[in-house]
């Protein structure tokens, strides 16, 4: 492997770290040096891909979660989020559902960061406070799942039937999107 291929790998691999721990943890609980252990390269290797940690969290932050097109049925929306979400650990990439809490406490301003969540995810469901408490519930199940998965490493992959934590916990959420009432829902 040339010095050129050499230097483009360890940059994909500080990349993925910094994605995954930024993902993960948020902002402020990541260091560079956390980074570079989770890579396998050097803090200074960090530091010359990113050239500082916020320009690294820049590089490395990923594109905001699509919400589920207006027109998708609801039908079945439980599992293929459940599904998507586990896809996602399996492919090491980093989670929507967590980052957003990480992105809520270390914004700024987290009221307003928490608003611009509910309003972007659940703000076709506001009209109404059933359907709000409802929406609500199905964020938290979700939330929940993020966590389990990510920060606890909980239904470990090589000891779960995936299978079935798909088709179980998607039909809890399921159970709670067929309370919201007709609708859509996000991400």
């Amino acid at each position: 492997m040339s010095e050129d291929e050499a230097e483009s790998c360890a940059r994909e691999r500080v990349l993925r770290s910094a994605r995954l721990l930024f993902g993960e943890r948020g902002y402020a609980a990541v260091t560079i040096r956390s980074i570079a252990a989770d890579a396998g390269v050097s803090p200074a290797m960090v530091m010359k891909v990113g050239g500082s940690k916020e320009q690294l969290h820049s590089l490395a932050t990923p594109a905001e979660p699509s919400p589920i097109e207006a027109d998708a049925p609801l039908d079945g929306l439980g599992e293929r989020l459940v599904r998507r979400m586990l896809q996602r650990r399996e492919e090491d990439a980093a989670e929507p559902w967590l980052r957003a809490i990480y992105l809520i406490h270390d914004a700024p301003d987290p009221a307003a960061a928490r608003e611009e969540f509910r309003a972007r995810f659940l703000g076709r469901f506001a009209d109404q406070p059933e359907r709000r408490r409802h929406a609500d519930q199905f964020v938290c199940l979700l939330l929940g799942l993020a966590a389990g998965l990510r920060s606890f490493r909980l239904l470990d992959p090589a000891t779960t039937d995936l299978e079935a934590v798909a088709v179980e916990y998607g039909a809890i959420v399921q159970g709670v999107i067929d309370r919201i009432g007709p609708g859509e829902a996000g991400a």
